[in-house]
């Protein structure tokens, strides 16, 4: 296994920084975020997800939340557009033809910010890795499920999967202790990558990013992103290089990982490590990228 590619803004400019005049929204894809739930509504951050996304450059962004809680997320949802879905007690149901109707046009979707234990998250994302053809985030909640399911759905997913857990969240996933994974993060990210034909991209002081062919170490972030809501601001901006990267999944999470880093420090800066929020980080995202294309 070859050295880490450590993370740097040529890379990330390189990357994202030319767009032809002549694009329209649709050069730059359509993509779905998938959470919320009644007990985790949190309407502003569902609308900060997804207006990361948006300042990330995503075309056109489609937040899919519980029905019942739509109301208090249309207020704070401006750019984005707002897809119900079925829900039962606030906590998503699956019903097959909203799913697909969902993602039918998108390049890439994101599921599990918020969505609860008791939403039926599992059987989304199931059918999602048997029909869909984008890119797939799993995360938060839906890291949860995919570890009752079991990590070997993963191996025939139709879609390209890329999942963003901390470390908990894939000793759960992987079956290795904590201490072992945080002696050799990016030797078991790499194996687990390969293992499974993802992109794992596995948070920590040093964010590793692999596909289990080239592997990538990012070291942006701040003390002050230690709060709720940071990993969900990361899936925003994911899901949205995820739409118009295309193929190139672990380069996508390498610069969505350094990107909601720098915005974070950027937000730190504007205030301090104890005060700051997740939203603070939101905002500052757009902050971030117009440093990194300078």
């Amino acid at each position: 296994m070859e050295g880490p590619v450590r993370v740097d803004e040529r890379m990330i400019k390189d990357l994202i920084g030319y767009r032809d005049p002549l694009s329209h929204k649709g050069t730059w894809g359509y993509v779905a975020l998938i959470g919320g739930s009644l007990r985790y509504s949190g309407a502003e951050k569902l609308a900060n997800i997804a207006a990361c996304a948006v300042r990330s450059g995503a075309g056109v962004v489609k937040l899919a939340t519980a029905a019942s809680i739509a109301h208090a997320v249309i207020p704070y949802l401006l750019e984005s557009t707002l897809f119900p879905l079925s829900d039962r007690d606030g906590n998503i149901l699956f019903v097959r033809d909203e799913i697909d109707e969902l993602v039918s046009n998108t390049r890439a979707a994101g599921i599990g910010m918020g969505i609860g234990a008791d939403s039926e998250a599992g059987e989304i994302i199931k059918h999602l890795l048997k029909s869909y053809k984008g890119s797939l985030l799993i995360d938060a909640d839906g890291l949860n499920q995919l570890a009752l399911i079991g990590s070997g759905i993963l191996d025939d997913a139709s879609c390209r999967v890329v999942i963003t857990p901390h470390v908990r969240e894939f000793s759960r996933l992987s079956g290795l202790s904590m201490n072992d994974i945080l002696a050799s993060p990016l030797e078991h990210a790499h194996t687990f990558a390969k293992e499974h034909g993802i992109t794992v991209l596995l948070k920590g002081t040093e964010t590793v990013i692999t596909d289990g062919k080239i592997d990538f170490i990012s070291d942006s972030g701040c003390p002050g992103m230690a709060t709720a809501g940071s990993g969900d601001v990361l899936s925003g901006i994911l899901t949205a290089l995820l739409g118009y990267l295309g193929e190139r999944t672990a380069e996508a999470a390498a610069a969505a990982a350094y990107i909601n880093g720098r915005a974070g420090m950027i937000a730190q800066s504007r205030s301090n490590a104890v005060s700051m929020s997740a939203s603070d980080t939101a905002w500052a995202v757009k902050d971030a990228i117009t440093e990194i294309l300078s």
